[in-house]
């Protein structure tokens, strides 16, 4: 059996192909810092301004609510880079591998996604 493989297509775009994953998994990296760098400015501010309990509660769920959406946004740019990469390679192993890959994010999307609707129905309580 023949497998299509964009990069069999491409010729020398291929490589260029391969550079812009590679970007768009820094670009995922960047998210992903970026909401722990805002989750521990919350964390921080509700420590140091030695917040009542209630308010360090509601800055330290804030600072979780941050860091859980550029989770899902970073798992979500992450998927877009397997997708490419199995498009300029594919056979069997790599379309496997996509299909772990995906199945694993998408339940850690959708159970994040629900601890995280959990947490904003308790804050706006």
């Amino acid at each position: 059996m023949e497998t299509f493989s964009l990069s069999d297509h491409l010729g020398p775009l291929t490589p260029a192909f391969e550079w812009m994953v590679v970007v768009i998994e820094l670009f995922a990296i960047l998210i992903l810092i970026a909401g722990l760098v805002q989750a521990v400015r919350a964390f921080a501010s509700g420590e140091a301004r030695a917040c009542e309990g209630h308010e360090r509660g509601h800055r330290l769920n804030l600072g979780r609510l941050t860091l859980g959406r550029h989770i899902l946004s970073g798992l979500e740019v992450l998927i877009v880079a397997d997708l490419i990469r199995t498009m300029l390679h594919l056979n069997a192993e790599n379309i496997l591998l996509l299909g772990g890959l995906v199945t694993i994010r998408s339940l850690i999307s959708f159970f994040l996604e629900r601890e995280l609707t959990h947490l904003e129905k308790d804050e706006s309580s």
